[in-house]
């Protein structure tokens, strides 16, 4: 029975062991199954974290890519838009840059090549025109700078409408060239600098979707510092310390001045990206707004990987357009001759245009018909708005006055203008012996003045369809004798639209070149006296005498120290008048205005009298 028992408990016991492993074999199994079902899983998500990673990694490319195109795009828009010259009527060239008088499209009818004005020139000028004559107290000039400004609102809506055009799609092409007479297409140019600087990233699936590019014209929220300088000095300026930065005005602050509005475009001296964020179709606060910054935007598509898709990503960019600033080295003289000796009535340039008799006596206008006079044109009697066909002669004068600040842009000090007109003749006429004074623009605004004497006659010539004026009576003076006065105005109509032969430009003139290589005067800003041309001479025996005394003693008394001073001074006296050297060395029944669309052929044939000084204004007095 025993035996039985442990019989039967040993088979339970084999049994159940049996049991245990089949299930602990099973328990593996499930196990490994599960291990291997974990790791299917893992591959799975790690090949999706991977594409999803690749396809991160391509958007990131592309975005920066596309970042890179967009901003590309509204550069060269904005570069393209500076090169876009339209021909006014009454003011020649005008575009978004000034360009110097050598591009073979902006030639005149005689063969020499005409000078572009930025808009932002012809406004800051006729801005200045408008504070001198202000200080001066001239009507005159006042009444022709107020016409300017007229003629001004007129010239800019039809340049902001040729901007417009060049924004749309074929919106510039033949329609629109530059002064070298290359068509101009803004909008082109933003769609070939876009895809030129597209990164082409996993074989090409990234690109700009054809059609997507917009160009729009706007302007700044923010004021930004311009390339156009303010008036100097900044006391006599009228102008507030919001509305200038660094000696330039601000963009899109009204700057008004007598009751005019003077709004600046956005034009600074290098083309360069502006935050999108400050970009506004239109500011608040001003009366008008020249629209010159370039918000270029588009739809950018990249290709999803491995899925076969696409995402469509639009990018913008904003840009602003530049100048290359005129630096009108000579913008002409005018000269004052007395050519029969002095008049005791004129004393200075001031008494000329306030003397009783010459506001009293009429000065009759005429032209030159068929080209210049002497030389195949024919005077003939003409009218100068508002004028008619005659005016006092003191009213000549100021306006010859205007004609010859206009020419000189920016660059006039009021101070030194106001200083001019007060500034004594010199002595070398005499009651005997006549001559001219002659007066030319420096580089920083003040008024050189070089007088030559024992000249008794004065030939110049009349530009054609130019102005020229003769007292209609003799002019009598204290001292006995009756004079004829003439006035020549070489510039009084700007552009070879109206201004015939030359085009408004200065001429050549024998008296003025010998002007340019005698010793003068400079009549400098109160506020910046230059003195005259040998003002620097004490400063120079300054230098040498110092120096050379210091470097005596410091031999004779065997002192290093002291010849050591004085080899310090005369080296910074050497640096001091070299850099001065090279400083110095610097540089109504009118037409409509037109967008320049011909090309006129022929090489570049730069005008003589851009870098030398011509003849703006003569105002002569002749004995009868």
């Amino acid at each position: 029975m025993l035996e039985r028992g442990r019989l039967f408990g040993t088979i339970f016991s084999l049994r159940t062991d049996l049991a245990l492993s089949r299930s602990s074999k099973r328990l593996r199994g499930q196990r490994g199954n599960m291990i291997i079902l974990i790791l299917a899983i893992l591959m799975g998500v790690l090949m999706l974290l991977l594409a999803f990673s690749l396809s991160y990694v391509r958007m990131l490319g592309s975005n920066s890519e596309q970042k890179t195109a967009i901003e590309a795009a509204a550069l060269a828009a904005a570069r393209d838009l500076g090169r876009i010259v339209i021909e006014d009527p009454n003011f020649g060239f005008i575009s978004i840059s000034d360009a110097a008088p050598s591009a073979p499209n902006t030639k005149a009818d005689d063969g020499f090549a005409l000078p572009v004005t930025s808009i932002n020139t012809l406004l800051a000028t006729i801005r200045l025109d408008m504070i001198i004559a202000n200080h001066l107290g001239d009507t005159t000039m006042t009444t022709l700078a107020e016409t300017d400004y007229t003629n001004a609102m007129s010239a800019k809506d039809f340049l902001v409408g040729a901007l417009q055009q060049a924004m749309l799609p074929g919106g510039g092409g033949a329609s629109l060239r530059d002064v070298d007479g290359n068509s101009v297409s803004p909008y082109q140019a933003a769609e070939d600098a876009y895809r030129q600087n597209v990164v082409r990233i996993a074989g090409g699936n990234s690109r700009m979707v054809n059609g997507s590019m917009k160009l729009t014209l706007g302007c700044l929220s923010t004021p930004a510092i311009t390339a156009t300088v303010a008036p100097t000095p900044a006391s006599m300026a009228a102008i507030g310390s919001s509305q200038v930065m660094q000696g330039n005005y601000v963009s899109y602050i009204d700057v008004p001045f007598n009751g005019k509005s003077f709004v600046f475009a956005g034009i600074g001296k290098d083309v360069k990206l502006v935050d999108q964020k400050v970009f506004t179709p239109s500011p608040g606060g001003v009366p008008y707004a020249i629209p010159t910054i370039v918000k270029a935007e588009a739809d950018h598509m990249i290709a999803s990987a491995g899925s076969g898709g696409t995402n469509i990503v639009h990018a913008v960019a904003c840009a602003q357009p530049a100048t290359v600033v005129d630096p009108r080295p000579a913008p002409g003289a005018l000269t004052l001759s007395f050519l029969s000796g002095r008049i005791p009535e004129f004393g200075m340039p001031q008494n000329l245009f306030t003397d009783p008799q010459l506001a009293s006596d009429t000065l009759k206008i005429k032209t030159s018909m068929g080209g210049d006079s002497p030389g195949g044109g024919t005077l003939t009697p003409t009218t100068i708005p508002p004028y008619g066909g005659s005016m006092p002669m003191s009213q000549g004068i100021s306006t010859g006055m205007y004609d010859w600040l206009r020419r000189a842009g920016t660059k006039p000090n009021v101070s030194a203008v106001m200083n001019f007109m007060t500034t004594s003749f010199r002595p070398g006429i005499t009651d005997t012996v006549g001559g001219v004074n002659v007066y030319t623009w420096n580089e920083n605004g003040s008024i050189r003045y070089v007088q030559i004497p024992n000249v008794t006659t004065r030939n110049v010539v009349v530009s054609h369809l130019q102005g020229f004026g003769e007292g209609a009576n003799t002019f009598t003076s204290t001292n006995g004798s009756g004079y004829d006065m003439t006035a020549t105005d070489e510039c009084r109509q700007p552009g070879r639209m109206r201004g015939g032969q030359h085009a408004g430009e200065p001429l050549v003139d024998a008296i003025v070149q010998a002007a340019a290589g005698l010793p003068g005067t400079n009549i400098a800003s109160t506020e910046d006296d230059f003195g005259s041309d040998i003002a620097g001479l004490p400063l120079l025996l300054l230098l040498v005498l110092v120096p050379s005394g210091l470097f005596v003693y410091g031999t004779q008394r065997r002192s290093k120290l002291a010849r050591q001073i004085a080899a310090f001074i005369m080296l910074a006296g050497t640096c001091a008048s070299t850099l001065g050297m090279l400083t110095a060395c610097g540089g109504g029944g009118s037409p409509p205005p037109v967008v320049v669309t011909t090309t006129v052929t022929g090489g570049r044939v730069p005008r003589t009298t851009y870098t030398a000084n011509g003849i703006v204004v003569d105002i002569s007095f002749k004995k009868k």
